[in-house]
Parts: C-alpha cells; sequence; structure tokens
C-alpha cells in the first residue's frame, strides 16, 4: 500500500477563521491532518520552514468563464491555461459555470464540461448552473441535482439574443421553487428595459464609450431593486455578480440588514474606469456592465474598502486578442470580458494593503472563506481546518516586484504595467506541490478535478 504524501509546515503566521497566529500544520494525502502550535516530528514527513512567511488557505475565484463559446467567439483561456495562471498565485478553486444548450439536458452539459477539465487543470473545478428550460421534467433534474449538491444557479435579466433572458415574473417563480429547494440564486443584474432605452441610431458605433453609454448605471441599478423586490415575495438566498455602481452597493449594503443578500464586485472597477474606453484601443476593455466614470470607481473603492462586498471575484472571460480587434469599428460586436483570474489575488491584496485594512485576513475571507460557503464547498475548502482539503498557501508579502499576469493566453491584459511583491514561495493543491517560487512544480503533471458539493 502507497504511504500517502507527508508535509510539515513549520513556524509560519497561519490564517485560520478565527485570525492569524503562529502554528504548524501537518498535511497527509489530500487533507489537512493537524494544526497546533508546535506538532511532533514525523520521519516519513518533509518538513518546509516557513518561519517569517503566511500560511493561507488556498484561495479561490467564485467567478470564472473558462473553455466555452460566447456568442461567435470561443473563449481565450481553457481549464488549463486559465488554472495556470491562477494557481501561480495562490488561487486552488475556480467557479466555472455550466449553461444549458438549447439541444441538450443540463446534465448532460455538466458532464461536457466536466469532461474539459479532465483533459487538464491545475486547480480544482466547481460549477455554477444556468437551466434555461423549465419543464416539469427539467425540474425534475434540477431536484436530482442539488440532491447530488449543486447549490449555486445563475440568471439573467439581460441578453435576450443570447437565449439567456429571464423577464422578472419568470424570475419570480424560477426564485420560490429554488427558495423552497434551499439553493442559491445568482444574478447579472443589467435591466432590460433600461438597456433597450438607452438605444440611439446616433451613437457613433466605432467608438468604445459608446459601450458605456449603451449600458448605463442606470440598467443595473433597476435590475437590483426589482430583484430585491422579488427576494421579499420569494424567500430567497440572492447573490448579484459584478456590481459596478455605488447606488448598486449601497442598495445591496442596506437589503443586506434584512434579506437573505450577498454580493461581490470585481478587480476591473475598482482599478479602471471609463478612461480606459476613451483611449486609443479602448474596444480592449469593453466587458458587461461596462467600466464607470472615476467618481463612481472611487466611491464603489470607499465601499469596498469598509467590507460592503462578501466576495471579490474577476468574471475572468478573456478573448484573443484577434477576436477584440475584428470589430473594434463595431463595439456592438466587440466580445465582452476582461482577463483577471492571475491577477485576482494581487490586486486584492494591494487594494486592502493601500488602506492599511489587514489584507491578508481580507484575503482568507474574501476570496477563500466567504465563496466557498456561498459556492457550497466549505468546509472542504475556504479554510484552514483538521480534515479540509490540504489546499494551502505559503507567500512572502515583500518579494521581488514581478508584473501580475491577468492570463497566460494571447489575449489583451488591462494590468500589464501593474507590478505585484508577493511571493508565492509553496502552492499546495489537495496535498501535493504545484508551485514553488512562483514556478510551477510539475507543469506536466495537473491534478485539478471536479469538485462536486458536499
Amino acid at each position: 500500500m502507497t504511504t500517502p504524501a507527508q508535509t510539515i509546515i513549520r513556524g509560519g503566521t497561519v490564517y485560520l477563521e478565527d485570525g492569524p497566529q503562529p502554528a504548524d500544520i501537518f498535511l497527509e494525502g489530500e487533507r489537512v491532518a493537524a494544526i497546533a502550535p508546535h506538532l511532533a516530528d514525523v520521519a516519513t514527513a518533509s518538513t518546509i520552514d516557513a518561519h517569517g512567511l503566511s500560511v493561507l488557505p488556498g484561495m479561490i475565484d467564485f467567478h470564472v468563464h473558462l473553455d466555452d463559446r460566447i456568442g461567435e467567439q470561443e473563449l481565450a483561456d481553457s481549464y488549463l491555461s486559465g488554472s495556470h495562471a491562477a494557481i501561480l498565485t495562490g488561487v486552488t478553486t475556480l467557479v466555472s459555470f455550466v449553461t444549458q444548450s438549447p439541444t441538450s439536458s443540463l446534465r448532460k452539459c455538466i458532464e461536457i464540461a466536466a469532461v474539459k477539465v479532465r483533459k487538464g487543470s491545475f486547480c480544482d473545478i466547481h460549477f455554477h448552473l444556468t437551466p434555461t428550460t423549465f419543464s416539469k421534467s427539467d425540474w425534475s433534474e434540477i431536484d436530482q441535482l442539488i440532491q447530488r449538491g449543486y447549490r449555486t444557479f445563475k440568471f439573467y435579466t439581460t441578453y435576450k439574443e443570447a437565449g439567456l433572458y429571464q423577464s422578472y415574473e419568470s424570475l419570480l417563480e424560477i426564485m420560490k421553487k429554488l427558495a423552497a429547494r434551499k439553493a442559491r440564486i445568482l444574478i447579472h443584474c443589467e435591466d432590460q428595459d433600461v438597456l433597450d432605452q438607452a438605444r440611439d441610431a446616433s451613437f457613433d458605433f466605432a467608438d468604445a464609450f459608446t459601450h458605456a453609454r449603451l449600458r448605463p448605471p442606470a440598467a443595473e441599478t433597476t435590475a437590483i431593486q426589482k430583484l430585491l423586490e422579488l427576494v421579499e415575495q420569494s424567500g430567497a438566498e440572492l447573490h448579484v455578480v459584478h456590481v459596478s455602481t455605488d447606488e448598486g452597493a449601497a442598495l445591496l449594503s442596506k437589503a443586506k440588514q434584512r434579506l437573505p443578500v450577498t454580493f461581490e464586485t470585481a478587480p476591473h472597477y475598482l482599478f479602471l474606469n471609463e478612461g480606459q474606453l476613451k483611449g486609443t484601443n479602448g474596444h480592449r476593455f469593453i466587458c458587461s456592465p461596462p467600466l464607470r466614470d472615476a467618481r463612481t470607481q472611487s466611491r464603489l473603492c470607499d465601499a469596498a474598502a469598509s467590507g460592503a462586498f462578501d466576495i471579490f471575484a474577476t468574471d475572468h472571460c478573456t478573448f484573443l486578442r484577434s477576436d477584440k480587434d475584428r470589430h473594434r469599428k463595431d463595439v456592438r460586436k466587440v466580445p465582452n470580458g476582461l482577463a483577471g483570474i492571475g491577477a485576482l489575488v494581487p490586486l486584492t491584496y494591494q487594494f486592502f494593503a493601500e488602506r492599511q485594512e489587514k489584507p491578508l485576513e481580507q484575503l482568507a475571507m474574501r476570496l477563500a472563506k466567504n465563496p466557498a460557503r456561498l459556492s457550497g464547498v466549505y468546509p472542504r475548502k475556504g479554510a484552514l481546518r483538521v480534515g479540509a482539503d490540504a489546499d494551502v498557501v505559503i507567500l512572502a508579502e515583500n518579494g521581488n516586484a514581478r508584473p501580475i499576469r491577468a492570463s497566460l493566453s494571447n489575449c489583451y491584459d488591462s494590468y500589464e504595467s501593474r507590478m505585484t511583491g508577493l511571493d508565492f514561495r509553496f502552492v499546495f493543491q489537495r496535498g501535493k506541490l504545484a508551485v514553488k517560487d512562483n514556478t510551477l512544480a510539475d507543469p506536466n503533471s495537473p491534478t485539478g478535478q471536479v469538485v462536486y458539493p458536499l
């Protein structure tokens, strides 16, 4: 019988659920076997000296799009390439999306996505689900998936052309049924009526800033207001993805005091603004919701610094440079999305470090525990605790400055001039050493798996 791999991590500052403290950690096989101030030696275990270093749970990007087609375009990142960029910065789990196609059941679409993951991923992968049909047999299948442990279902208040749009009336019925099944609803909040009213034939569609004019802040805030009303009527648990406006964040923060509501933002709404859209290559920065004006950006940063957002996630949705450039003269045809998967940890750390807001504790909460809880994979993931997966990050905060790489594919990088001093000495993914000194330990052996909920 093969002896499982064993590793003792000694002397680091360990970020546990109740805060940082000096401790040793014993990893055995794929799990955390022990955590204590002074663990005894284990003759068969390798040892890592973590004195002077910080030890965190493997982090989770709660919102990524990988190895999929959106409209006419294939995404630039596969599970392999996207997870490569992620694992180098301590992200050990990615939560991607499975959308039911017009010709397949939701279960079949999950199976297809799982096959793609098994072709190679350096991170574990979990799925949010988007059903698009709701017959009696569809609900029977949804019930089976919920029994299997899936808990997060995403819907849209826009994208009619793509067949994803749900009216508020249909959403209310869906939310009532999912609330009864103890599932969580994720919503892309842009009100379709507001978007329709914003259309103007006189717009210059060769100007990338027109994209922001076509998708005004009111589209987001209107949808959020209406969704909060539906939460009151349905009792459903709501998570609003990629909030881009301070007004939206304020509405949700107030609602959290009385309703089961959580919400996220993405680094590009904190570090970028519509000035990028107005630049020479503004089409490279087209995403939905769009980048906002500097005043909104500043106020959104204030909300984030105050702890308003439960999660920071990237909405990583990147396209080849050629695909972004092909329709640069018509913003209506430019594929929407930005790279971010390799920038999440460095930028979130930088955001809180600049504001002296305990950045490593913020990482442990907003990039690990909270996304694990909301996606249903806690306590297996999201925290350093006995019995959890041995997803462990050992880092130094003041390493040599290195470029932030949002993606390793041939795409435009919105953060290409930014640097980080975070030094990822070791990253363990389910007990196996995945990264050493900011480099893949074994680039030929991706060990990521599909994570089925608990």
